[in-house]
């Protein structure tokens, strides 16, 4: 029997039953613009016990990283490789050859095991056990984390003494502060106050508040905060051709108010709040979450027209249809005409730039522009309709 309450060990002997092996892959996209695709695949074995409770796992973890610009074909055709690659690293390991193992904690790499072992759909324990092999030393497991961790401290504590030395006292700013005057401008207060739904912005932060909401909901409930894995996104309702046409219409929606990642949150919250200024005030509340709902919508079916096998997330197809809007309004007189220069200088840019972006891989362009075209006549028509009423 295994130590449960250590976390290192070392095993004299292993008896694997080979008769319950199983794998599970998951991807995961790193680097600052999410420029890298990660393969992990989780590969395990149970413990031979005399009565067969499937509580102790042995688990291997193979990994590869790829350019996440890649064509679909070269992403598709390098992951075959890789794991069939990795099924022959697993069925040749030698393990009795790792000279001690961790039993896993809570982690991201427990989560792919255990998902490996869910395919099995055999009965297990309550709680199991997943070992995994380490390398090099057992005396030597720790290495000089001691070290990185009070160097660290150290660092840290003199650039907190140097932050609070170097500014400069500013003495009318703190007279105005000892009577009570408030600065004329609170950048925060005022994003805050953002959220909070009425007049011109009534519908946008009702949108804001979901979209926030739900993302602290994946969080919460354990998705990687940076770059979820596909399969968590699509456990929360991710657009893909497969489940989408497989009758899971509700996707196309869903998939509107997830994203992926913190940055892909921010990126698509400072969007919506520049575009919602010049839109939501036009059609008002209902007309403006017609054209919002309706040009992601479409977004979400020119993804799955487009990509077959791509796990499209975010609001990036209705805010780009918010932005077609207002090219479209452009041609009619909603805006003053001096104004319209300024306003095509202005959102003009930010369209391109963002469309050519996403010529460069990585990014479901498909919804982007599926949204923007929709959202540009979407845009005209209810203009139309508002005139005539």
């Amino acid at each position: 029997m295994l130590e449960e309450d250590a976390r290192y060990l070392t095993l004299e002997e292993i008896k694997l039953n080979r008769d319950f092996g199983s794998a599970h892959t998951e991807f995961r996209t790193s680097g600052k613009y999410n420029e890298y695709l990660n393969f992990d695949s989780y590969f395990v074995y149970p413990f031979h016990t005399s009565n067969q409770e499937f509580k102790y796992w042995y688990g291997i973890k193979f990994h590869k990283q790829i350019g996440n610009k890649l064509s679909p074909e070269k992403k598709e055709s390098l992951y075959q490789q890789f794991f069939e690659q990795s099924i022959k690293d697993f069925e040749s390991y030698k393990f009795s050859k790792p000279t001690y193992f961790e039993i896993l904690p809570h982690s991201d790499d427990r989560e792919g095991f255990e998902r490996a072992i869910e395919r099995l759909q055999i009965k297990t324990p309550d709680k199991i056990i997943v070992i995994e092999p380490r390398e090099g030393s057992y005396a030597d497991r720790n290495g000089n984390k001691l070290e990185w961790i009070f160097g660290s401290f150290g660092i840290g504590f003199c650039v907190f003494l140097f932050a609070l030395i170097f500014p400069k006292y500013h003495h009318a700013e703190h007279k105005r502060q000892l009577k009570g005057i408030k600065p004329k401008s609170d950048e925060l207060i005022d994003m805050l106050k953002f959220l909070i739904p009425k007049g011109d912005h009534y519908a946008t932060s009702i949108l804001l508040n979901l979209n926030i909401l739900i993302f602290l909901l994946m969080i919460f409930s354990g998705v990687h905060i940076v770059s979820p894995n596909g399969l968590e996104l699509l456990d929360w309702g991710a657009n893909r051709r497969a489940e989408t046409i497989g009758g899971e219409w509700w996707r196309l929606v869903s998939s509107m108010f997830l994203h992926g990642g913190i940055m892909h949150l921010l990126l698509n919250i400072y969007g919506l709040v520049i575009a919602a200024l010049f839109v939501e005030p036009i059609f008002g509340r209902v007309k403006y979450s017609i054209l919002y709902f309706g040009s992601g919508i479409c977004g979400s079916l020119s993804s799955i027209y487009w990509y077959e096998n791509t796990i499209s997330v975010g609001a990036s197809g209705a805010i780009f249809g918010l932005y077609g809007a207002i090219l479209g309004l452009l041609l009619t007189s909603a805006f003053p005409k001096d104004a319209k220069k300024g306003i095509l200088m202005f959102i003009g840019p930010y369209v391109v730039l963002n469309l050519l972006f996403g010529l460069t891989g990585g990014i479901d362009n498909a919804a982007h522009i599926g949204g923007f075209i929709s959202g540009a006549v979407f845009g005209i028509l209810l203009y139309l309709m508002i005139k005539k009423a």
